[in-house]
């Protein structure tokens, strides 16, 4: 009786054994593909952000050669609106600084 019990205890020890090594390679296997998924989202990521910042920069340039056109046939026009922009913040400027200097004053 004493060998039976003892054959059963290595058998189920055993099955046990399987069974967690089984568990141990499941999740093995459950890490490696989520690392890949992983990996894949950030590789994806970065060559959005590539393709954007490309997007941006030749939008940009864009807007520079629309500028340089429109500065060259309405020349005039252009430093109108430079001198309008910078009495305006001449303005403000001297308007802030006055009342703070005003407030402390008093």
């Amino acid at each position: 009786m004493n060998t039976t019990t003892e054959t059963t205890n290595s058998r189920s020890k055993l099955q046990e054994t399987l069974e967690a090594a089984g568990k141990v390679a499941e999740m093995g296997i459950d890490v490696t593909a989520l690392k890949k998924r992983v990996e894949n989202a950030v590789e994806d990521a970065v060559i959005d952000a590539q393709r954007i910042a490309r997007q941006g920069k030749h939008k940009l340039e864009d807007v520079v050669d629309d500028t340089t056109y429109l500065i060259k046939k309405n020349p005039l026009q252009s430093v109108g609106y430079a001198l309008g922009a910078g009495i305006g913040i001449g303005f403000l400027t001297g308007f802030l600084l006055t009342r703070r200097n005003g407030n402390r004053a008093h």
